[in-house]
């Protein structure tokens, strides 16, 4: 068994979806399909854990909306202006803030539900959890795999280094 943090799972998580389609050597290929099957448990209930309700996805939505329909518009194409992803608001800013003001308002409960639930699940992250991981040696890792991967795959302690049993 090994022990990790919940939060360097949803990493390991992330990296093996990213390598599970890449063609690689049998061993590779094994390890990585493995521990998938290893931690995909976890990672379900992880994701289960941080799902926002209904009632502050209803919220989130009209806040989206809200900003959509204030956004100042491109003059050529009429669509929304948007900068660094987010929806510029100028011409009607006062008006956005009041309604925006107002949604929370209407939403409070959910808002504030949801900011306890995210604390939670910050502190979630941070426990340590036992999984049984399948370890490679170093020598059957791609010679071309990238540094943040080996990292990751470290911080979880699956590399089996040669002074290593």
């Amino acid at each position: 068994m090994i022990k990790a943090k919940k939060r360097d799972l949803l990493n390991l998580w992330q990296i093996l979806e990213g390598l599970k389609n890449k063609k690689q050597n049998v061993k590779f290929s094994y390890f990585v399909a493995k521990n998938r099957l290893a931690i995909k448990g976890e990672v379900d209930a992880l994701n289960e854990a941080q799902e926002a309700s209904e009632e502050f996805k209803l919220y989130d939505a009209k806040r989206a909306e809200l900003a959509a329909s204030s956004a100042d518009r491109t003059a050529d194409t009429g669509q929304p202006m948007t900068s660094n992803g987010q929806y510029v608001i100028r011409e009607k800013k006062e008006e956005f803030e009041k309604q925006l003001a107002e949604l929370k308002e209407q939403y409070k409960t959910a808002i504030e539900d949801r900011q306890k639930q995210l604390v939670g699940f910050k502190e979630l992250l941070e426990e340590t959890v036992d999984f049984k991981g399948h370890s490679i040696k170093l020598d059957n890792l791609p010679p071309d795999i990238e540094p943040t991967i080996l990292e990751c795959l470290l911080t979880v302690d699956l590399i089996l280094e040669e002074n290593k049993s």
